[in-house]
C-alpha cells in the first residue's frame, strides 16, 4: 500500500510539472516569435527609409513597431526565465531588477511613439533620425538583458 501511495505521488507530480514547463516554453515561444515580428517591422523601416521614403511602408513599420512596443509587456511572465530550464536568451537579470527592464521598455515604447510621429509628420530628415533613436534603445536594452549570440 505504501508503494502505491509513493507512485501516485510521483505521477501525480509529473502531471502537474507538465503544464508548468509547457507554459514556460510556451511563453518563450510567443516572445521569440513577437521579437522577429518586430525585427521584421524595423527592417522594413530601414529600408522604407532608403532614397526617397515609402510613406505606405514606413506607416505600417511604424504601426507594427508601436504595437509591438506595446505587447513587449507581456511578454516576460515569471517562470518564463533562464530559470525555467527552457532555452532563451532572455538574461536572468529582467527578473531580478524588473524596474530597471521596464524602464528599458518604456524608453523603446516612447521611441516608438515618437518615430511614428516622425513618420506621420513625412518629414523624412526626422524619420531617419527617429529611427536611429529607436534602434538605439534595441541596442541598449540587448546589451543588458539579452545573451550574446555566439
Amino acid at each position: 500500500m505504501r508503494k502505491l501511495g509513493i507512485m501516485a505521488f510521483v505521477i501525480g507530480s509529473g502531471v502537474i510539472a507538465l503544464p508548468i514547463v509547457a507554459a514556460a516554453s510556451d511563453t518563450v515561444r510567443t516572445r521569440i516569435a513577437a521579437y522577429r515580428e518586430l525585427g521584421a517591422a524595423f527592417k522594413s523601416a530601414n529600408d522604407g527609409l532608403r532614397g526617397d521614403p515609402q510613406t505606405v511602408l514606413l506607416q505600417q513599420a511604424a504601426r507594427q513597431i508601436r504595437n509591438a512596443a506595446k505587447q513587449q509587456y507581456s511578454l516576460f511572465p515569471a517562470g518564463s526565465g533562464p530559470q525555467s530550464g527552457v532555452k532563451t536568451a532572455a538574461k536572468a537579470a529582467i527578473w531580478t531588477n524588473p524596474a530597471k527592464f521596464k524602464a528599458s521598455q518604456d524608453a523603446f515604447a516612447k521611441q516608438a511613439d515618437t518615430f511614428q510621429k516622425a513618420v506621420a509628420s513625412g518629414n523624412a530628415a526626422n524619420m531617419r533620425a527617429e529611427v536611429r533613436k529607436l534602434g538605439a534603445t534595441c541596442k541598449a536594452c540587448h546589451d543588458m538583458y539579452r545573451v550574446a549570440s555566439e
